[in-house]
């Protein structure tokens, strides 16, 4: 089987879109005909209905031949053929309204600006120069009398053998067509090379965007210590230290909410810091509380919090901090100074009281003297 080239989705949905398109347009089109039928007595024929009703039918047999293909090759081949048949379709229809009368080349314009736009250059002025020999091949077979001309305005009697009327129809009927298909073309391949320029340019960006997330994962994966985003009440992104930190997994913590890896005593500031960073009163922080990890283990922790953009809405990426042994440490070192300061001021007090001792001792002495 044939690999399906990287183009072919695309191509895909923009077919189809375009059969929507013609499917809506038909559907008003045939109501219209049945309201001017029916409805004000218009001498239409029962013709341009069936026309109609095909033209909508077979728009999904093309879809169903789109389906089975699996190059774009092939599918513009299948497209091209079914823009022919489109053609075929509004020559008949012109014809049994009688427009080769009354500016029936425009009923083309739709088709060629369609071709023009879903195939390459080649392919819809292809379609242009179809649709030009298919309505001047209707006006001069009418002409000729080979076949009977269609009356739907009262025009100018006989307007349709008048041979000045005739030259003039088929002069300016290939030259608008042909101009609407070139123009379209032209348009067509400029949207294109514009298309493909931003394409382009959103891939750069695209790259761009990618290298500096991964350069910023990198840095926040290596980093000592723990780091995570806060959003909409839940965690959106934690990196490994912060994991080893908590005890707990990235997908544990999915379904957590912060607050209960917080120590009860460390609630109400938590809140009100959480409330005052996603309001914005202040734009960074830093502060400690106890946290508890898994298993019940209260562990002391300093963060630094601050607002950022994620996504598209404000969140709080905070780094956090184990400082359990340097919480222990300080409170070491207090205690140890606390009992110095006991220990000096006892010696302090020894001290004078031996001063004042041997003043006494002194004044006893003089005084026996």
């Amino acid at each position: 089987m044939s690999e399906i080239e990287p183009d072919f989705n695309e191509l895909i949905h923009r077919v189809r879109d375009s059969i929507v398109i013609r499917r809506i347009t038909l559907i008003f089109f045939l109501i219209l005909i049945n309201v001017l039928k029916f409805g004000v007595n218009a001498p239409l024929s029962n013709a341009v209905s069936f026309l109609l009703v095909v033209w909508f039918l077979t728009s999904f047999i093309f879809v169903y031949l789109i389906r089975k293909q699996k190059l774009v090759s092939r599918i513009d081949s299948i497209h091209l053929g079914y823009f022919i048949l489109e053609v075929l379709i509004v020559t008949f229809i012109v014809h049994y309204i009688g427009a080769v009368e009354w500016v029936g080349v425009v009923f083309y314009v739709f088709t060629i600006v369609y071709a023009n736009i879903q195939m390459s250059r080649e392919k819809g002025l292809t379609v242009g120069l179809a649709a030009i020999i298919c309505y001047i091949s209707l006006v001069l077979l009418e002409y000729y009398g080979v076949i009977p001309h269609k009356t739907f305005f009262a025009l100018a009697p006989n307007l349709y053998l008048d041979t000045t009327y005739v030259a003039a129809t088929i002069g300016g009927s290939a030259g608008m067509l042909g101009l609407v298909a070139y123009t379209c073309g032209i348009f067509a391949k400029m949207l294109k090379r514009k298309s493909e320029e931003l394409e382009e340019k959103v891939v750069e960006r695209t790259q761009e965007l990618t290298e500096s997330e991964v350069k910023y994962r990198n840095l926040v994966e290596k980093s000592f210590d723990g780091i995570y985003i806060w959003q909409d009440d839940g965690f959106k992104f934690v990196n490994d230290k912060f994991e080893e930190i908590i005890g707990y997994t990235a997908e544990e913590l999915e379904k957590m909410d912060f607050r209960e890896l917080v120590a009860p005593e460390s609630l109400e500031l938590i809140s009100e810091e959480i409330s005052k960073r996603l309001s914005r009163d202040t734009p960074s922080k830093h502060y400690e509380f106890v946290a508890v990890r898994k298993g019940g283990e209260r562990i002391d922790v300093e963060i630094y919090s601050a607002v950022i953009n994620y996504r598209g809405k404000p969140a709080i990426q905070v780094s956090i901090r184990d400082i359990t042994e340097r919480k222990r440490l300080e409170n070491e070192i207090k205690t140890r100074l606390e009992e110095l300061e006991r220990w000096h001021k006892l010696t302090v007090d020894r001290e004078l009281k031996m001063v004042e001792l041997k003043k006494r001792l002194k004044e006893l002495e003089d005084g026996r003297s």
